[in-house]
């Protein structure tokens, strides 16, 4: 099924720098859905066939006469469509007068220069938007003031609302990882130093990512930082005391500050293939690149391997 349009904009494109763009946003940002080439055309479309669709779509059609529309063919091809539905359904023409006057318009369509027509030499885009609202979404009109209206119109109701958006992020960013934005889940104080004369805030997030008075002790997953596994140096050797029935062990030597910060745990396993398998798959666990499910799936497959 075609989407729905409130209203379908018919203009010669030498206009929309002057007046046909800002009609166009104006009446979007009041909450009008409109069909105009810059919205609603997407590369590799047709044409021809989405402003039919747009068309036929629309319960209203805003047409702007101007003396480009009357000397172009491709809008008068817009307006053939428009005039049909006008006669043989229920769309309705608003026409807006944009350098020309009623007699320009009576020469080139005499039904057109009969119709109530908005005229931009006494409005701008904006009241014209306003104007169009109250004739094609009157439910929209009667729930804000003139002076409301006049605010989204303008897009200044939007500008402020971006900025209490923007204020929130900044606030809400206090308690999320700066990195990829897990949330925090712990802020406690401890001691900075044996005596507990100093102390400070350890804030943890629910990625890993863990700071101690603003200095990294865990980087996030996330952090350009974060350790690779050729950060660590790895030995692998038989396991004397078998511990857990094991007889190797590998383990991960940090090489730079970084790696220091992640430790990876002492990996066993019944061979050194087994032992370094596990310790790999201890490493992508700690870099967030398996879930911790897909850990434990592992290790069972290396164990039953």
């Amino acid at each position: 099924m075609s989407k729905r349009f409130d209203v379908f904009v018919c203009h010669a494109s030498q206009d929309k720098e002057s007046f046909v763009r800002p009609l166009a946003q104006a009446l979007r940002q009041l909450g009008v859905e409109v069909w105009y080439d810059e919205f609603s055309l997407e590369l590799g479309d047709s044409i021809s066939s989405e402003i039919d669709k747009g068309i036929a779509g629309a319960s209203f059609g805003i047409v702007v006469i101007s003396p480009s529309f009357i000397n172009r063919p491709w809008p008068k091809h817009e307006l053939r469509g428009l005039v049909n539905r006008d006669i043989e359904e229920d769309l309705r023409i608003l026409p807006i007068w944009h350098g020309v006057g009623k007699r320009e318009v009576a020469q080139f369509s005499p039904s057109l220069s009969d119709k109530v027509a908005i005229d931009t030499q006494y409005v701008d885009a904006r009241e014209a938007a306003i104007r169009i609202l109250r004739h094609v979404r009157p439910d929209l009109y009667e729930e804000h003031t003139r002076a409301e209206l006049e605010r989204i119109a303008s897009g200044e109701a939007l500008r402020d609302l971006q900025e209490e958006i923007e204020d929130l992020r900044h606030q809400i960013s206090e308690y999320q990882c700066p990195h990829c934005a897990a949330p925090l889940s712990s802020r406690i104080p401890a001691p900075a130093d044996p005596e507990e004369k100093h102390w400070d805030e350890r804030e943890t997030y629910e990625c890993g990512f863990q700071t101690f008075g603003g200095m990294i002790e865990r980087p996030c997953p996330k952090d350009p930082r974060f350790p690779r596994l050729e950060d660590y140096e790895i030995e692998c050797q038989p396991d004397d005391n078998n511990r857990q029935g094991f007889e190797w062990q590998c383990n991960a030597f940090p090489k730079t500050d970084m790696a220091r910060k992640v430790d990876l745990q002492t990996a066993y396993g019944q061979s050194e293939e087994e032992a370094r398998r596990k310790l790999h798959a201890t490493y992508l666990y700690a870099a967030g690149q398996i879930t911790n499910r897909e850990w434990n799936e592992i290790l069972v497959g290396i164990k039953n391997a």
